[in-house]
């Protein structure tokens, strides 16, 4: 076998970036990252809205006249479809810090929203309005994706919560990244939020997740040994048109080299802030975790795929109401213990971090049940629409 090829640097991930040598290999350029230029281990949060229709409380495609109202800025963006939108915090020292953005951000989307005679909500999926009746965003990027992906994408009317903890480098960002995965699906189990989709309960926990992985290069990321093969998988990618850029990757955890991130983006869009704020609580608590024992020269373990996978698909059908493998024994025990459990691993960095009273959230998710567990004890006694009004009232009280 011949030498391989040394990657260069450029932030260019396309393949005009490309250079020939003389021996006929090609070498490709670095990508450009931001690991380690902020303030390690900050936090940020993406959450993604429903537009409603204040009367009939249905979707609606307003998202151009919510965005005018709101005039420039960048912490609140459109989205695939027109009745979906995305706000962004600023990278924040702490989670109570981000909380603070998101909770002024939230106030905000639903004031412009009431001025063109919609509200916002938040939940995985809208309980019963039909993704057939969506428009899209008219913007190049979202239209490719249509014409590439057709019903795939076009169903894609699902709402997540992204959380972004910032790391020093991507060799430390891929190393943590594989340890945190196999705790994935519990952190599913506790934001399930979506039961129902188009007028149904679909019986599973998480319909949006399942809805997800229809989409390519989603799910579950590989298992990753250093940051250079995700360079080399991205490059190959390119090269190849499996895909434009990295951000086509839509694994439930990502590194996010523009950002110098790592990406959560497995835990569906939560109803009440509290909610959001204890799994990002949970997710900042545990990489500052795994990351300062990666610094001592500690060994991260990765879990199978298979038995992992088996834990998320688990999460998605049944939430807390599940028992989930315990990886270190090959035993099985309750989701809400094996959540307790990693509130458990996270509480000492929960307190340097100042988020002990958020990570609580997670025993109170443990101890009341999940959205999804409420949507349906509402959904016993009140209509579809009288449910999602509640979701509505939901997303903004106590901000």
């Amino acid at each position: 076998m011949g030498t391989p090829c040394v990657l260069a640097t450029n932030d260019d991930p396309s393949p005009r970036s490309r250079t020939k040598l003389t021996d006929g290999c090609t070498r490709l350029r670095r990508i450009e990252t931001k690991f380690g230029t902020g303030r390690e281990y900050s936090v940020g949060i993406e959450e993604e809205f429903q537009l409603l229709d204040a009367e009939s409380y249905g979707l609606t495609s307003r998202i151009g006249e919510v965005l005018a109202v709101v005039g420039p800025d960048r912490q609140i963006k459109s989205e695939l479809m027109q009745s979906v939108v995305e706000t962004a915090t600023q990278p924040a020292r702490s989670v109570p810090e981000a909380i603070a953005d998101a909770a002024s951000l939230r106030r905000r989307l639903s004031d412009a929203a009431g001025e063109r005679g919609a509200l916002i909500a938040s939940a995985g999926t809208h309980p019963f309005s039909r993704y057939e009746h969506q428009e899209i965003t008219p913007e190049s990027r979202y239209e490719e994706l249509i014409e590439a992906m057709q019903w795939v994408a076009e169903r894609e009317l699902i709402f997540g919560l992204h959380i972004h903890v910032a790391l020093a480098s991507g060799p430390k960002a891929i190393a943590v990244a594989g340890a945190l995965r196999a705790w994935l699906p519990e952190l599913l189990a506790l934001s399930v939020n979506s039961p129902f989709w188009q007028g149904r309960d679909t019986g599973l926990a998480s319909t949006r997740i399942k809805l997800f992985d229809a989409f390519p290069r989603s799910g579950l990321p590989p298992a990753l040994s250093s940051w250079e093969e995700f360079e080399r998988l991205v490059e190959r990618g390119v090269r190849t048109n499996a895909f434009r850029d990295y951000t086509y990757i839509w694994w439930d955890l990502r590194p996010h080299p523009n950002l110098g991130t790592i990406e959560v983006r497995i835990c569906d869009a939560q109803t009440p802030l509290e909610r959001t704020a204890a799994l990002a609580a949970l997710v900042q608590s545990l990489v500052v975790t795994l990351g300062e024992h990666w610094e001592r020269g500690g060994r991260l373990p990765v879990e199978p795929a298979m038995l992992v996978d088996e834990n998320r698909w688990r999460a998605a059908r049944y939430g807390l109401e599940t028992d989930l493998i315990w990886l270190e024994r090959d035993e099985e025990r309750p989701a809400r213990e094996a959540a307790l459990r990693l509130v458990e691993l996270a509480a000492p960095a929960a307190s340097r971090l100042g988020c002990s009273g958020e990570l609580e959230g997670i025993e109170r998710i443990c101890d009341e049940g999940t959205g999804t567990e409420e949507q349906r004890r509402r959904a016993g006694s009140e209509s579809l629409v009288a449910l999602t009004r509640w979701l509505a009232e939901e997303t903004v009280q106590r901000l």
